[in-house]
């Protein structure tokens, strides 16, 4: 008995990008969530499991959700291409005092001409496929990522909405006692990886504004995107956490006796044992975070913080406990 013939599968297509988008922020929380109480918070998706990492820090992922987008992608200064599939969003909780937002879709050629169903694009989760012409991969892969961080125009991906809008949902949570220990914004992380290195992966970061910033990944093939997604998470919770002390020692200018203390204070105790930078991403993304912190100088920056925010509060509180007036108030 002869067995039926089958149809061969279809070839794997290579990623032309992926397109990513990260908001980081303090939960609205009084105190630091324990693993119950987070499992709950982001439990969005009904069956599915929470995963979680628990070393160096704990740090677990929601079930990843599906948002279907049909929109079009920037590839030349006036250009458009049609895309159609879904973006992937993922809550993460860092430290059981930070919520992370992260969306992001691998685009990839349509193998079709035409647009299909939903039920064919709802079936691959986080994978978006251009409709029409493209240029070569060699060109197409740099110039999406290019368009990207360019301003968007009408009926273009928009991530950051996405982003803002499971963000939003998140911290309403009734988990959330809405009583956060201090205040601090919110931060952007726009980012793109493309294929392409030969000697490893490679990084590239911009600060944008005060509370965006672009990040650029090259990895050397297909297998190593997940982990440049992570890598990725783990630059936004650091700079956040820079951007926040930045704000606090700067705040704290302002007053010259006790108060400083008050404002200082809370970082030290819910925020300063979350700096571990590179200790949360894969053995191959670790080099690339070596030569970001060369670069940026960002674990030079937190200690010089940390050390003067230590300072602060020493001396203002030598000042209230002698009863002597500090410099600035005589």
């Amino acid at each position: 008995m002869t067995s039926p013939l089958r149809r061969p599968a279809p070839r794997p297509r290579i990623p032309l990008v992926v397109l990513g988008e990260i908001h980081t922020c303090l939960l609205p929380h009084s105190v630091t969530l324990d693993g119950q109480a987070t499992e709950e918070l982001l439990s969005t998706v009904a069956g599915a499991t929470v995963l979680r990492r628990e070393r160096p820090g704990p740090l677990p992922f929601s079930p990843r959700r599906a948002t279907g987008v049909d929109c079009h992608l920037g590839w030349g200064t006036v250009t458009t291409a049609r895309a159609v599939g879904t973006v992937e969003s993922t809550a993460v909780v860092v430290g059981g005092r930070l919520s992370q937002l992260s969306a992001h879709t691998t685009v990839v050629r349509a193998r079709q001409k035409k647009r299909m169903p939903w039920s064919h694009y709802l079936g691959q989760v986080g994978v978006t496929e251009v409709i029409g012409d493209l240029p070569d991969h060699e060109f197409a892969d740099k110039a999406l990522a290019a368009a990207y961080f360019a301003p968007p125009g009408p009926n273009t991906l928009d991530l950051a909405s996405i982003c803002a809008r499971h963000l939003d949902e998140l911290r309403s949570s009734p988990v959330l006692d809405q009583r956060p220990p201090l205040r601090a914004p919110a931060t952007r992380l726009r980012w793109t990886a493309i294929i392409g290195g030969t000697a490893g992966p490679t990084v590239s970061m911009r600060i944008e504004d005060k509370l965006s910033r672009t990040l650029r990944v090259t990895v050397r093939q297909a297998t190593d995107l997940p982990d440049a997604l992570r890598f990725c998470q783990d630059v936004a919770v650091h700079d956040w956490l820079l951007t926040v002390i930045d704000a606090k020692v700067s705040a704290a200018e302002r007053f010259s006796d006790g108060r400083q203390v008050a404002v200082l204070a809370p970082v030290f105790e819910h925020l300063a044992h979350l700096w571990m930078p590179g200790a949360q991403v894969s053995a191959a993304m670790r080099a690339p975070w070596r030569d970001l912190q060369a670069a940026a100088n960002f674990s030079k920056h937190w200690t010089a913080r940390v050390e003067q925010m230590r300072r602060r509060i020493e001396v203002a509180t030598y000042y209230a406990a002698s009863g002597e007036d500090s410099p600035g108030d005589r």
